[in-house]
């Protein structure tokens, strides 16, 4: 691997709540992103990546460290990643010799009144830190480049601090869901945000002859969602398509789950319709951004020699299975399931295509790494895909990837995913499902009764990936 050539740049890009079918090329003919389907036409796209976690302090953390929530000790939102935390991906790349750099959301450490605390920001390693956690809660980078860019739009833009009571939930829909469009330039949007300064820092921010990892977060399409009218334009007289809700479907469901698919029982198609609508065009505001920032690397003759890996945290329900957002107790695809591209013309062409192996969301830091020839740690437990990828072989993959969720003590759950079924079992023997994935995509019926030997064989195999995610990541050198 240390001969290969590695790509001047690594454009890590994230997104919060987008889910697998966010995105024209993933064969949703209703959505509007051209700049992601550039992406999925041309480079590589992973059909099977699934999240450590459903939520989303947790999956972050994962991702960002390529360790399981189980060893960062970050398992619900609200834990926090210690700033000293080794390693991380900005630490791994800046001892390689490239310039770490941070725009918008990263979300390791709980974010309310953020700007209230004084003292300097956790980096995580980062030698640039450009951060907003939340569009329009806080003055932080964003607020403060739209005072200057769009004087006058910052009140239009701002919404309410996560905690506060005019964000609640007591409303049908909540007030939180009470989604608008804004009439205003989607440039002055978060995503716009990003889109600006992103393009301006690969313009003329940083030497040519430097090494970049850049991680891009975007918040949308996470609710609030107050897309723009430009956003929204696409969708204007386009079928889209309802949730998918089955009747009955919660009965051979066990409790934990039975309880969060009856949150919003009394929902009204229409306030489906029109979350869903709005979570679109957020999508589409992000399709914009990216456009820009394609652009601006073409000019600067660094798109071929850039490597873009496009992904999310994790999905949202959009009312299918009559749930919204995401949770600790949701692994329906529709939230587990990610979208996962790597984009990089000089290591893989431009022959896009799609690869079927299963791999988790701790498989991007190794695999980036590796084909930086940057050494993965051995601590890390994430397999890397790399020379599967620069040799155009099939990717391998995992026999079963792991999903896990803490929502307090006494209240786990985690799942596994095979070829044919998924597995989710729940703490304190709370019931357990089984799902076929060959003939129920959809994932409506429970077949853990009378699959007992299917059952037994993935108990075993929960067994296994939970004993092997729960090892220190520090204890990997034994002194006796």
């Amino acid at each position: 691997m240390k001969n290969k050539p590695r790509p001047k740049i690594v454009l890590w890009i994230t997104t919060d709540h987008m889910r697998y079918d966010s995105i024209g090329a993933h064969g949703a003919p209703h959505m509007y992103t051209p700049a992601m389907d550039e992406f999925f036409r041309n480079g590589i796209s992973f059909e099977n990546c699934y999240v450590q976690s459903p939520v989303c302090m947790p999956s972050r953390s994962s991702f960002m460290t390529g360790l399981y929530p189980q060893q960062t000790g970050v398992l619900i939102n609200g834990h926090c990643l210690p700033q000293e935390f080794n390693p991380t991906a900005p630490r791994i790349f800046s001892g390689a010799g490239y310039t770490a750099v941070q725009m918008g959301k990263l979300h390791l450490q709980p974010h309310e009144d953020n700007d209230l605390d004084s003292r300097p920001r956790n980096d995580y390693g980062f030698d640039i830190f450009w951060g907003s956690e939340e569009p329009g809660c806080y003055n932080d980078a964003y607020m403060k480049w739209l005072q200057l860019e769009f004087p006058g739009l910052q009140q239009l833009f701002r919404i309410e601090r996560s905690s506060s009571p005019r964000r609640g939930r007591g409303s049908l829909p909540p007030d939180e869901f009470v989604n608008k469009v804004l009439d205003a330039p989607w440039q002055a949007s978060y995503s716009g945000w990003l889109g600006s300064i992103a393009s301006n820092y690969l313009s003329n921010g940083f030497r040519r002859n430097a090494h970049q990892f850049i991680h891009l977060g975007f918040y949308a399409p996470h609710h609030p969602m107050n897309p723009t009218r430009e956003m929204m334009a696409p969708y204007k007289g386009r079928d889209l398509p309802d949730p998918r809700i089955e009747p009955g479907e919660a009965e051979d469901k066990p409790f934990p789950l039975q309880g969060q698919m009856r949150t919003y029982s009394d929902w009204e198609r229409k306030h489906y319709r029109d979350y869903r609508k709005h979570f679109y065009g957020m999508v589409t505001g992000v399709d914009f951004a990216l456009e820009q920032i394609v652009g601006q690397l073409k000019r600067s003759n660094l798109y071929d020699d850039t490597l873009i890996v496009l992904t999310s945290d994790h999905g949202d329900m959009c009312g299918d299975h009559g749930m919204l957002e995401k949770g600790y107790s949701f692994y329906y695809d529709e939230t587990a399931r990610v979208p996962l591209v790597m984009h990089w013309p000089n290591g893989f062409g431009t022959k896009g295509r799609k690869e079927e192996g299963m791999v988790e969301m701790i498989d991007i830091l190794p695999t980036m790494a590796d084909l930086c020839g940057i050494n993965v740690p051995e601590m890390l437990p994430g397999v890397s895909c790399a020379e599967d990828l620069l040799s155009a072989t099939p990717v391998r993959g995992r026999e079963s990837t792991l999903t896990y969720a803490a929502e307090g003590r006494d209240n786990e759950s985690a799942m596994i995913v095979t070829r044919d079924w998924k597995y989710i079992r729940w703490s304190g023997n709370r019931g357990e499902v089984l799902f076929r994935r060959d003939d129920d995509p959809a994932e409506v019926k429970n077949h853990a009764p009378g699959e007992e030997a299917v059952l037994a064989e993935h108990r075993e195999i929960l067994l296994e990936r939970l004993l092997q995610a729960g090892r220190s990541y520090r204890a990997h050198n034994h002194v006796f």
